[in-house]
Formats: C-alpha cells, structure tokens, sequence
C-alpha cells in the first residue's frame, strides 16, 4: 500500500458565512477604528501636550512665565474679550490655554464681544462699567483684550497693549504700513504680569525723591508721569518721598528713584540714602550732569553710587562717530546701541536709546563688581572742558578727557548691605548719565517704537525691585504669513469639500469593490 493511500486526505476547511465575512470587514472594523479613536482622544486629554512648530517658538511660554503660572497662590480667572475676528485673538487664545495648561489654577473664559455680548455686558456691570465700549456701527466691544480675576481684585489688559508697533522707518514719518508689519506681540508679557497684579499679597512701593529740584511725577515737559503711570499699571504704589538727613528713607520703599536732581544734595541727605542701601534698600539714579560757572558741579550722591564701585566724573559725554549722531544737534545729543550683557539688557539688544547732555559713568578706583550696561561708540569721550565746549561745541579730546568707549549707565551692589529676605531685592544700585530715559514723551506709544528709553527705565527698575517680569519676558514677532481668500475662493473651496472630495472617495470605494470581486 502506498502512503498516498495510507494518509487519509484532510477535508478542506469550510469557508465562513457570506454574513460573517460582510460583518468582520464592515462594522466589526468601524467599530474597532473608532473605539481605538476613542481612547486615542480619552488619553489625550489626561496628558495634555502641544507641539510649537513655528519659527520664532510663538507659542511657548517663556521660563519666567512658566514660573509665574505655577507658582500662583490661589486660582484666578482669565478672560480673553477680544473677537475671533481680531488679529490678535489666534496668538492671545493660543497662548491663553498654555497658561490654563501649565497651571490648575489658571481658569480660562473666553468671550466673544461678537458673538456673546450679554456675558459681557454681565462681566462689566459686576467689575468695571468702562470695561465696554460702543463703536459707530452700534456693535459692543471690551476696551481691555485680557482681564485677570481674583476674588475681588481684577487687572485689564487693554487691546492695544497687547502689540507694539515696530521701529519707524528713517524719512518715512507716516510709514504706518512698515510698522505694523513689523510690530511684536506682547501678549506673553501682559498677561504674566496681570497674574502677578492679583497674585502678590502687595505691590511694590516706589519712592521717587524730591526735595533737590528731581523731576516731579505731575505732568509736564521735564517730569517722570510716563514712568510712573507705567508703573501704576504694573502694580507699583509710586509716590514722591522728600529725602531729608533726620526722617531719612522710609522703610516700606522697595527701591528709590532719584530722577534728575538740579541741585545738590547737602551730605547729610546723601547719608540718609546711605542707610537706607546699608538696611538693605536700593536705589536707581538718572543724574544729569549739572553745570555752573563752565564746570561740572558735583552731585553730592558720588558716595551712594561709590558704596557699589560706581565713579561720576565731572565730564559731559561728546559723541563724534557721524554715524550716532543726531541729523542738525551738538555732539551731546546722540544716539547709543551697544550694550553689555547683564539681567536689565537682556532684551534691549539691537534697540537704541537717545541721549542728550549725559555724564559719563565709570568704575570707582579699585572696583571691579560694577558691570557696565549701555556704551557710547569708541570715538565717543567725556569732555572735562565744559566752558570751552558750551562757547563752541567744537570739541576736541584732551588728555584728562575719559576715554572712549564711554559707559552711559552702570549696575553694581553694595557689599555691606542687609539682607531683606528670600527672593527679595537688596543693596542694588543702578546710575544712569541722563535723566533722557524717564522723560514723559519716551513713554508714547509710539515714540516708544521707535527707542528705548523707556524700555530701559522700566528695564531698570525691574531689576533693582526684583519684578523679573519687567525684564526677562520677550516680545514675540508678529506672524507675517497671511492667507487672503475671496468670495470666488471660498465658492472653489465649497465644491472641493462638499462635491469633489466625497465624489473621489466614493469613485475609490467602488473601484476597490469591483477589483475585490475580480480576484473572488
């Protein structure tokens, strides 16, 4: 007998039902499909996480912000009121849900003037009646793009704030155009310091110093308003402290600004400053230099700026590169771009600043912890010839000139100064050649475009106060791609989505059907 015969031949397995075939290639894999889309989108919103694909990381949230959104004590409510037809609302939601992301306490609102206008006539009638606005064509909107709540205190952050207009362009005056295409977005900013607005248990107390011919905070053409209107709206208490050598600096100020002071401070006031750096004060001082009699007179505060290996010769800054100078002025008035690295210039690199009749700022004989912050060109020096210089304004350099490069305004701490606690500013000391960088026109909005002075003093004063939130957080560039679609584009768009996609997909089904019946 052969194998053949011996080996019974296996009968073929039967092949299933026509219906189960149709049911394991149809529903049965739908179903699958969506349960696996299902947990898919369940896991996703326990782990949240997104992607920053764009070129300039608009955004992710900065460290500092980060940090500002954590370390919330108690939750807070953060409205977004712009119009999802605003230019601003794609960055200002986006960036909204990553603060809501990062942080449990953060709860996001968001409403559309547009579209939910009783929600906001409700929100302004319990906060603020001038949150609302009216325009011609009768439609209401928020004057604030961003509102942070706690409990009873609420901060607005108002549209405008949310962007600054980029630099002017040189001879084009009215180039408006060129400067919102080049503007920055400061939502990021904003926003982390509205937090900070409801989150601190106090605000910051700024002190500015009267009593020397300073520069008063009423308005005026040489006055500190924009400095200190700014500051008011970043939480700082400002007020004027009249600096007297028997009731001193008051303790509760945080830091004190000495703002282009006419006359000179007698010793006794200057020693007052003194204690108050040595109990663990700080001090920011924008001191012109102050001329009689062809010279340079002295300030009286050359010990408080010593006690942080800061010098104040008496010289007047003469720039003499044509490059820096300024079209039909003296050589000292001029404009200054370099800077150095240090915390206050971390995000000024690349802008300018304008100056006119600074004082020259160098490190005291034998220091070395004072770091320079803004420098004038190297052909740039500190004339001591002041008589000659003020007949002519021809200057030439002498030899008891100071040399160039020349320092503009310089940062140091004191070494025997108190500690205020943890996380708290102490002993910093900041002097700047010209009180140029508080003056109120710096503060417009669009002077501000176009330089830096205010930039720097509100940079400055973040620094000697510890509010690393006017420092570190950077503006971000304005996305400059655009999609434009007409009415003709949106009727093309119609029939691709509406007609032409479901036709395709329907002319593959079917081919796939025929060609499975084919191979059958």
């Amino acid at each position: 007998m052969s194998d053949a015969e011996a080996t019974p031949e296996k009968p073929a397995p039967e092949a299933p039902p026509a219906w189960l075939d149709r049911l394991m290639n149809g529903p049965i894999w739908v179903l699958l499909v969506v349960a696996l889309f299902a947990l898919a989108n369940y896991t996703a919103a326990r782990h949240y996480r997104r992607w920053d694909w764009t070129s300039a990381q608009r955004f992710t949230l900065s460290t500092r912000s980060v940090e500002i959104a954590r370390g919330l004590r108690e939750p807070v409510e953060l409205y977004v009121l712009l119009s999802s037809r605003d230019p601003l609302y794609s960055e200002t939601h986006e960036l909204a849900e990553r603060y809501a992301a990062i942080s449990p306490k953060v709860r996001l609102h968001l409403i559309d003037p547009d579209r939910q206008r009783e929600r906001l006539i409700a929100l302004a009638q319990e906060l603020d009646p001038h949150l609302l606005d009216r325009t011609a064509e009768g439609r209401t909107l928020a004057t604030a793009g961003v509102l942070v709540r706690r409990g009873n205190r609420h901060w607005e952050v108002e549209r405008e704030q949310l962007q600054e207009l980029g630099p002017q362009t040189r001879g084009e005056e009215d180039d408006n155009a060129s400067r919102l295409l080049n503007a920055k977005i400061t939502v990021e900013r904003r926003i982390s310091e509205a937090l900070l607005q409801v989150d601190r248990e106090r605000a910051t107390t700024l002190c500015f110093s009267a009593g020397h011919a300073e520069m008063p905070l009423a308005s005026g053409d040489r006055a500190a308003a924009g400095l200190a209107d700014d500051l008011r709206h970043l939480n700082f208490v400002v007020r004027e402290t009249e600096v007297r050598g028997q009731s001193g600096v008051p303790g509760d100020c945080d830091a004190l600004v000495i703002a282009g002071p006419q006359r000179a401070w007698p010793r006794e006031d200057s020693d007052a400053v003194v204690r108050y750096l040595r109990a663990g004060g700080n001090v920011a001082m924008f001191l012109d230099p102050v001329v009689l009699e062809g010279r340079v007179v002295p300030t009286g505060l050359e010990d408080v700026a010593g006690m942080a290996g800061i010098g104040l010769p008496p010289a007047v800054v003469v720039e003499a590169d044509s490059d820096h100078l300024l079209p039909d002025s003296p050589p000292v008035h001029f404009r200054a771009d370099t800077w150095n690295e240090h915390e206050i210039t971390g995000d000024l690199r690349g802008a300018s600043v304008l100056v006119g009749m600074a004082r020259p700022i160098v490190r005291a004989e034998g220091s070395q912890g004072a770091t320079s912050l803004l420098l004038s060109s190297p052909q740039a020096w500190g004339e001591t010839a002041i008589a000659e210089l003020l007949r002519t304004f021809v200057p030439s350099k002498g030899p008891d000139d100071v040399p160039g490069p020349v320092s503009l305004a310089m940062a140091g701490m004191i070494s025997d100064g108190r500690s205020r606690g943890e996380g708290v500013s102490s002993g910093r000391v900041v002097v700047v050649g010209s009180s140029e960088m508080v003056g109120a026109d710096y503060f417009n909005i669009r002077v501000r475009a176009s330089v830096a002075n205010a930039n720097l003093a509100e940079a400055v004063i973040g620094w000697v106060t510890t509010r690393r939130e006017l420092v570190n957080i950077p503006a971000r560039p304005v996305d400059r791609a655009a999609l434009l679609v007409s009415a003709r584009d949106l009727t093309k768009i119609g029939v691709y989505v509406m007609l032409l996609i479901p036709l395709a997909a329907a002319l593959v089904g079917l081919a796939v059907s025929r060609a499975r019946k084919n191979t059958a």
